[in-house]
């Protein structure tokens, strides 16, 4: 918990350890890291909702955890990511329609967690994703024509959900 105490912080790795508990909900104060990796450790429980403080990540990568509870809307204030990994973990519950927000991402990848509910319509928005990893999880519904006009999309993997419907000939 006294690590969120570090506030002039900008560089915090801690990832491919056998760390356990959860992130620590005042991980926001940390306003100043530009670096995040917590990847590859044992964490568990929600992503705190203050995770939306951190403005200045390009990057954040919460793969191979056992976090749990659904993605927080805030993830849709972190305007500079360019990458967002939250696969395999033990995410439920919907892909928050912030998502849109995050107009320089290139990655995003939620592939292996039990998220539901159908993909968001503001996926549209992110004209500059190159990866789009949604595969095993229970999202339902259609694919949205829309991901067919991601003119810079190369990789998209949607398998092994509860999908329906005809594939958009926009795709």
């Amino acid at each position: 918990e006294s690590i969120v105490n570090l506030t002039n912080l900008w560089f915090l790795d801690l990832s491919q350890n056998k760390l356990t508990g959860s992130i620590p909900s005042a991980i926001g104060n940390l306003t100043n890291l530009q670096t995040l990796c917590l990847f590859y450790n044992q964490l568990t429980g929600p992503i705190p909702e203050s995770i939306g403080n951190l403005s200045k990540l390009p990057s954040l990568s919460l793969l191979q955890n056992q976090l749990s509870g659904s993605i927080p809307d805030s993830i849709g204030k972190l305007l500079n990511l360019q990458a967002l990994d939250l696969s395999a973990n033990y995410l439920t519950g919907s892909i928050p329609e912030s998502i849109g927000n995050l107009r320089n991402l290139k990655e995003l990848n939620l592939y292996n967690n039990s998220l539901s509910g159908s993909i968001p319509k503001s996926i549209e928005n992110l004209s500059t994703l190159h990866k789009l990893d949604l595969a095993f999880n229970q999202l339902t519904g259609e694919i949205p024509s829309a991901i067919g006009n991601l003119i810079s999309l190369d990789s998209l993997f949607l398998g092994m959900n509860q999908l329906s419907g005809n594939i958009p000939p926009s795709i």
